[in-house]
């Protein structure tokens, strides 16, 4: 049989039944206090993930930051691996038919898309594509920017191009830099599933009408209708792609996609 509770006992309960009942409240401030720094602490690395994301979504919605300084990172000469870190793993590679141990790898981001030719894990060459028409990366060497300025107004003509009609509609032209350009080849160009960069108070021609005839000149060997359609194309277009590097013209011209290629890996994100 259970006794009564010793005097004891009964001294401690009736003790702590006494304390002021502002105790119990201070003692819960207390945990309180302490508790919600833990927590705090813990939760800290989401909170920093989430405001660093939060910062540069409205960063890039409103500017183009973070993608002109992704794009400052890339250089011919550059390491693979380092580039990967912030590109992100290419979406698409294609192995070269002209030159062996190269590769072409595909790197798309909302407001452009980026193709570095690699050998050895080194780049080579790489091509800037924007995706954007507000979008204007700067050209590597130079002052200038991509969709602001015609083809004429950029750079002389120096007679070495490449165009297709069939497969996509783009026009590309070389130009050697000098010494202050270590020597690269420089492309600029027009591909079809880059951005429309246009004068909204100019008439232009299409291009695809324009690459047409130059087509047909180059058939017909019709040396004064590829003179003056040429002259006309660099005139009313601007290039939404620049290429540089140790490449050559058809090298060039390999890391342009198909219309088919582009619309099956890339076709549903632009």
């Amino acid at each position: 049989m259970q006794g009564e509770p010793s005097s004891s006992t009964a001294t401690d309960i009736a003790a702590n039944s006494a304390q002021p009942p502002g105790f119990w409240k201070k003692l819960a401030r207390i945990i309180v206090t302490v508790s919600l720094p833990l927590i705090a602490m813990g939760q800290w690395v989401d909170t920093r993930d989430l405001l660093i994301d939060t910062y540069q979504g409205f960063i890039t919605h409103f500017t183009d930051e973070v993608e002109l300084e992704m794009l400052s990172e890339v250089r011919v000469g550059g390491n693979l691996d380092y580039l990967e870190q912030v590109f992100g793993v290419a979406k698409l590679i294609k192995s070269s038919s002209l030159e062996a141990d190269t590769q072409y790898r595909y790197y798309q981001h909302p407001k452009f898309m980026l193709t570095l030719a690699v050998r050895q894990n080194q780049v080579t060459g790489y091509t800037v594509t924007s995706l954007r028409p507000a979008f204007h990366p700067p050209i590597t060497f130079s002052d200038l920017t991509l969709g602001e300025q015609s083809f004429a107004q950029m750079q002389d003509f120096a007679g070495v191009f490449t165009a297709d009609a069939a497969n996509i509609h783009y026009y590309m032209e070389q130009r050697q830099l000098a010494r202050e350009g270590l020597f690269y080849n420089r492309y600029l160009a027009y591909v079809e599933y880059g951005a429309e960069h246009r004068d909204s108070e100019r008439k232009v021609q299409p291009i695809a009408e324009t690459l047409n005839r130059i087509s047909d000149a180059y058939a017909l060997d019709d040396t004064e209708l590829l003179r003056t359609q040429l002259t006309q194309l660099r005139e009313q277009q601007r290039p939404n792609t620049y290429v540089l590097g140790r490449l050559s013209l058809e090298q060039a011209a390999e890391m342009v996609l198909t219309r088919y290629e582009f619309n099956a890996y890339f076709g549903q994100e632009s």
